[in-house]
């Protein structure tokens, strides 16, 4: 019995080999390429198109059966600007080996070597993908008898092409090295994609198909799964079909969890998203975005559940029509409280507000870089921006901020923005023109109290800056200028400037947040922390500035008027070569220990430039001035100073101005020397023991010069 098996066994043995040595001596002489023309001629039958196989076509020997097919290209649509819808350097096709004893082909492994494939649609709106619609085409009935992965699908006969697909049914797709290219002719857009990798395998064709992908966009990685719909949902088009995705693009976390309908004819999609780009990343800030995205391949709305920037939390809706060459976005956002103070270093992201001067060495103000006009041009916006309350730092809060915004054809409107702030109303009408490389400003105030605008300016102990009463100011600007860039448009500004700060009584000190800058070292000069004195009653302030062509002039512009002193700035500030220009005179209506310190002060000159400001003397008339205190005492100071007195700078300051008549003009009574004589005499002994205070005023002046 033994060698009866054993007999058995050897017999099967040579069968099997006979068997497997004839398939594969069948199999090496078999020539496919006789087939190619038939299958060429079946593809055009069933699509229109041309399917050109220019290699050879042969079939691998191996344990699993392969079809190889070398050199493919498919003709693209009679429109489209490639000659070639699909160019493929290998074909391979791997048979499943069980199915075959059933006398079943099943397509196990479909792998795709170095395509490119080149997606377009048509000025008209017709797609190189769409075959069913190719009127020259009569399509052929699919066979009786499906193969039996197809036995339980129902395939539109108006769509030869998923037909087609469904005979080459495969469990698993590769495709390694490829290019895929998606232009629109109408719009001009274009979007090259280098393919890695891509993979996808479904057991079945009425189960779930995993997808994984590894692709470059523009430089970027692209990679990440999918897990989709059946391929009998897809082809059949009934109802939605499910798509799940995680990804990463362009160093962003990407989860999709929603569906796809209509994708052959129409494509539509919606997507609950949670979408979260790293602080730092493309130099934004930790963001994190839930929203509901919806649309199609002309227009995408986004509906905003929460978007979260560094604790910033907003909600709104975005809509863009994608369909023209010029896209067309419709924003609508709101947010309950924007903390500046959040984009920090810490998250790796911060806002820098600019300082003007920082120290004596200053920065140059406007730099020289381009201003992207060309980005107004890409995108058609209307922007509506609502926020309750915005905290600029720990000093510093607006609320009520409302911004209405229009970009049409590169001109971008913004009327109005408004906010509340300091205790007022600002509010900001702007237009930037990319055509003409121009930009305009406006913007004025309502009710503004200084105290309120910024911490700062409220006292915080007896020896700081502040507001104690009053602070009531305007601020007007009116700006305009062109350029390339930002050095340019201040080159070229022209407008106004106005700063207006009505009745109060001001708290003398040092403001922390100007410690160790030019300003500050200014106004130690001025002396207006004077330890006898801290406090100045102010009858008002103003700043007015007149620019013309990048300079900016102050024609007796800035003016302090107080009970304790005046103080009056002519100068100019040139933005074509950042040089400055001015004179700082305190005036006094009566001598007093602080008006001393001040009267040292009167021939101050600001010079230089931005990049490197001076302060001065006035040479000759500072040493006239001092050899005069030396030799005659204050008198000779005070008739000097007094002298020269307006008795309304702030009107002067504002003259020409629609509101000069804020102020009363400038008394004519003018006074005599005998006049400040006199005056001076009454008051001779409330400057004794000065001199002591005038010695050490003076040489620190004159030590700060060197």
């Amino acid at each position: 019995m033994a060698k009866f098996w054993k007999i058995t066994g050897v017999v099967v043995l040579g069968l099997f080999v006979v068997v497997i040595g004839s398939g594969a001596y069948f199999l090496h002489n078999f020539d496919l390429n006789q087939y190619k023309s038939y299958v060429s001629e079946l593809v055009e039958k069933q699509i229109g198109r041309k399917l050109e196989i220019k290699g050879d076509a042969s079939i691998g020997i191996s344990l699993v059966p392969t079809l190889i097919v070398e050199d493919v290209e498919l003709q693209n649509a009679p429109w489209a600007s490639q000659p070639q819808m699909v160019t493929l350097q290998k074909l391979e096709l791997k048979l499943a080996v069980l199915p075959l004893l059933k006398k079943n082909i099943v397509l196990d492994k479909m792998i795709l070597t170095s395509p490119k494939i080149y997606l377009e649609t048509s000025v008209d709106g017709k797609n190189n993908w769409d075959f069913s619609k190719n009127e020259k085409v009569k399509v052929e009935p699919l066979p009786a008898e499906l193969p039996p992965a197809m036995e339980n699908m129902q395939v539109s006969a108006a769509n030869p092409a998923a037909g087609l697909l469904l005979g080459f049914a495969a469990r698993n797709f590769e495709i390694n090295s490829g290019m895929l290219e998606i232009s629109n002719l109408k719009s001009g857009a274009k979007n090259v994609i280098d393919i890695n990798s891509v993979a996808i395998s479904a057991p079945s064709a009425d189960e779930q198909i995993n997808l994984s992908f590894n692709v470059d966009i523009d430089g970027q990685k692209v990679k990440g799964k999918a897990v989709l719909g059946s391929l009998q949902q897809l082809l059949v088009e009934k109802g939605a079909y499910p798509v799940s995705l995680d990804a990463s693009a362009y160093g962003i976390d990407i989860n999709l969890d929603g569906s796809l309908t209509d994708i052959f004819n129409n494509l539509q999609f919606a997507f609950n998203s949670n979408i979260y780009n790293p602080a730092g990343n493309m130099n934004a800030p930790e963001t994190t975005l839930n929203a509901l995205l919806e649309g199609n391949l002309q227009q995408i709305s986004a509906a905003i559940k929460q978007l979260n920037i560094v604790n910033n939390l907003i909600t709104g809706n975005i809509r863009a029509d994608i369909s023209g060459k010029v896209p067309n976005v419709m924003v609508n956002l709101k947010s309950d409280l924007i903390n500046l103070q959040n984009f920090s270093s810490n998250s790796n992201f911060a806002i820098s507000r600019i300082s003007l001067i920082n120290t004596a060495q200053a920065t140059e103000l406007v730099p020289a870089g381009l201003i992207p006009y060309s980005a107004l041009q890409t995108v058609n916006a209307q922007a509506n921006v609502n926020i309750g309350k915005l905290v600029v730092d720990a000093g510093m809060t607006a609320e009520n901020v409302g911004l209405k915004a229009n970009l049409n054809n590169g001109i971008l409107n913004i009327d109005p923005l408004t906010l509340s702030f300091g205790g007022g109303k600002i509010n900001v009408v702007a237009q930037v023109d990319a055509a003409k490389q121009s930009m305009r400003l406006q913007a004025s105030s309502e009710n503004l109290l200084l105290q309120k605008l910024h911490k700062e300016f409220t006292p915080q102990n007896n020896k700081s800056f502040g507001i104690l009463s009053g602070g009531k100011t305007d601020i007007v600007l009116n700006l305009s200028g062109s350029g390339k860039t930002y050095r340019q448009l201040a080159e070229n500004l022209n407008g106004q400037v106005i700063g207006i700060l009505e009745e109060s009584v001001v708290q003398t000190g040092a403001l922390s947040f100007l410690k160790g800058n030019f300003i500050s070292q200014l106004l130690n000069m001025i002396n207006f922390s004077s330890r006898k004195n801290t406090d100045v009653h102010l009858k008002c302030a103003v700043v007015r500035t007149d620019i013309k062509n990048g300079l900016a002039d102050f024609p007796k512009g800035i003016a302090v008027q107080a009970e304790e002193m005046s103080l009056v700035s002519t100068g100019n500030l040139n933005l074509k070569d950042d040089v400055i220009n001015f004179s700082i005179q305190p005036y006094s209506g009566q001598i007093k220990d602080f008006n001393i310190a001040q009267a040292l002060s009167s021939f101050i000159k600001v010079k230089g430039t931005l990049q490197d400001p001076k302060i001065s003397l006035d040479d000759a008339s500072a040493l006239k001035t001092l050899a005069g205190v030396a030799a005659a005492g204050p008198a000779y100071l005070g008739g000097q100073v007094l002298l020269d007195a307006n008795s309304s700078p702030c009107y002067t300051a504002l003259e020409g101005t629609p509101y000069k008549s804020r102020f009363p003009a400038p008394s004519k009574v003018q006074q005599t020397k005998q006049d400040i004589g006199n005056q001076i005499d009454s008051d001779i002994k409330a400057i004794k023991g000065m001199a002591g205070d005038i010695k050490n005023n003076a040489k620190n002046l004159l030590r700060s010069f060197k």
